[in-house]
Formats: C-alpha cells, structure tokens, sequence
C-alpha cells in the first residue's frame, strides 16, 4: 500500500521562457507585371525565364516601340512649325514675353524629351496661345511621352522571377499578365502565433530565427496581425529579414522562430502534472491533496503556475487515479 511518486518543492522562482515557433518564409515584396500598351515583346538585359535573377533598374522587358517612338518625333516637328507660326505675333504684341518663348522654340529638339512650358503670365497671353493650338499640342505630346516610357519595364528592386506568362516574340496586349517577380533581398518570415502568446510580443521585439542549417540570424517583429486565422486559430507575427552574401534564405523555407521570454514568477512543473485544468496535487503526511493554482504562462510541454507555497510538495507526474487507502512517499 505505497506508491512513491515524482515531486518537487514548490519553490517561487524567476523564470525565462522562450517561445519556439514554425515559420515560413515569403517575399517582402511580390508583383505581377502586366502590358499597359500593345506590341512584340522583345529581351532585355535579362532572360524573361521563370527563375532568372535581376538587379534593381535593370530592364526586365521591352515592348517593340519604334512606331511610337516615330510618331512621336513628328509630333514634335510639327509642334515646332505651330511655335515658329506664333513668334512673329509674340515679337509684336508682346515684347516683354518674346524671349521666353524663342528660347524655349530653341530648346525644342524631336530627339529629346520636351522642354518646360514657359509660364504664362496673362490671360491675354493664355487666350492667343490657345487660340493657336499651342496648349493643346504641347500637352499632347506630354501625354505620348509619358506613355513611351510604359514601353520599357524596369525591375523595382533585386529579385527575380516566380513565373513568366508570354514568350519573347509574343504580342502583349493591354492589362495582359507578363509575369510574377518577388524580391530576394528583402524577405518576411510569417510566424502563426497562437493569440495567448500575444501578450508577450510586441513590434520591435528581436526574434532568433534558425534555418535548416542550423545557422542562427537575428531579426525582428514588423507588424502584427490583428486578426485570427479561421483555418489555423492563431495570428501572423511578421519578421522583417535582410538577405545577405553569406547567409541567404530563400522563398518557402520554412525556420525555427524563437521570440525571446520574459522575467516571471512562478514554479515550473511539466503539463502532465495538471489535474482538470486548474489543479495539481499536493504531498501531504504520506496523502495527496487536490490543490488550486493560477498558470501564468503556457510552454510547449510545461506550465509557469502560481498560487503554492514554497513549504508545499507538489507533484510533478500523471497519476491515473487517487486512492486514499495508499501511503504516498516522494522520489
């Protein structure tokens, strides 16, 4: 009739726990890129092939765009003709405004962007270069340079691409999908984070994260969700991580988060040990009492409890059943 069981004095000591969590990695930034305009689609200083890697500014696709490019310079000879028809008037009728407007007749070259309108500085000037179709094809033009430059497509940033949709060669149309780039230089780790371990995280907290490797990195909290998932019941923490020569993650790996615990006072028994949610047992004169505690804090495979006294012996093993008739001793 005696049964020796594990036990620990119930001592209140401070505790660090860190949290361990699964995380995955993702892109900082993803985009798809699609055709604002319609032409051939010619190689740029990158292969247009799923995989390929591309710095920042590089040109990532061409649209064939000499027609354009044509018409556009015609626009502008002919804008220059409609200027020179106005300087004689200008010389005549307004003296003072004349120099501003042969300097900017200069400056108009069809091989180069246009030049800033000069400012107008009456009503009356505003009517007569209305009247003389000026604005109009000015601003026309504007708007076809404007749309020259959609025409070429260059990388906002380091990265590379995640999928290609059209063939060099093929012809892209308006609002087309040409392909999916993500960013390699700058990734977020997502971290589901079940919503009891909020409390214990905040924005700007340093997190430890380890690759498969074993190789550890430290990062931290950028944002964090304020909502929970439906499918996983936890909230996504977000880590900003910078990717490096010498250490690279890459795009769907998956990590080991740690988020760094806190000072707490407590005493530490495994989760076995609790009894109905809310209770352990204590060893009392060879008999185990059913003692109430407060958890202050849940661990993977443990429990930060309070509400003991340090003199209590509590136990710190499952025990299938209770028998009043047995001596219970420690071990």
């Amino acid at each position: 009739n005696i049964m020796y069981v594990k036990s620990k004095k119930g001592e209140i000591t401070e505790i660090i726990s860190d949290m361990v969590y699964r995380g995955r990695i993702t892109a900082f930034d993803k985009i798809s890129l699609a055709s604002e305009v319609t032409g051939r689609l010619i190689q740029g200083d990158v292969r247009f092939k799923t995989g390929e890697n591309f710095n920042k500014n590089d040109v990532i696709i061409k649209i064939y765009k000499e027609d354009v490019e044509a018409a556009l310079k015609s626009g502008k000879s002919s804008f220059l003709q409609t200027v020179s028809k106005i300087l004689p008037d200008l010389k005549v009728d307004y003296k003072d405004q004349y120099n501003k407007w042969i300097a900017f007749f200069n400056a108009i070259d069809p091989e180069k962007p246009l030049p800033e309108l000069p400012k107008i500085n009456s009503d009356k000037e505003r009517v007569f270069l209305a009247s003389n179709n000026v604005l109009t094809s000015y601003y026309n033009l504007k708007q076809q340079q404007i749309r020259l430059k959609r025409y070429t497509i260059r990388a906002p940033f380091t990265g590379s691409f995640k999928s290609v949709n059209k063939e060099i060669g093929a012809v892209a149309s308006p609002g087309a999908e040409l392909a999916t780039i993500i960013r390699s230089d700058k990734l977020e780790v997502i971290v589901p984070v079940f919503p009891k371990d909020l409390v214990w995280i905040k924005k700007g907290d340093k997190v430890v994260i380890t690759d498969s490797r074993g190789i550890e990195q430290l990062t931290k909290v950028s944002r964090i969700s304020c909502f929970v998932d439906e499918a996983t019941q936890s909230v996504n923490v977000y880590l900003t991580y910078n990717s490096s020569k010498n250490s690279k993650l890459l795009e769907g790996e998956y990590v080991d988060v740690i988020f760094s615990g806190v000072k707490l006072s407590g005493f530490e028994i495994p989760r076995e040990a609790l009894v109905d949610d809310y209770f352990v047992y204590e060893l009392a004169d060879n008999t185990l009492l059913k003692t109430k505690i407060e958890i202050v804090r849940s661990l993977n495979d443990a429990l930060i409890i309070t509400g003991i006294d340090s003199t209590k012996t509590i136990i710190t093993e499952s025990l299938a059943s209770v028998n009043p008739n047995i001596k219970y001793l420690a071990r």
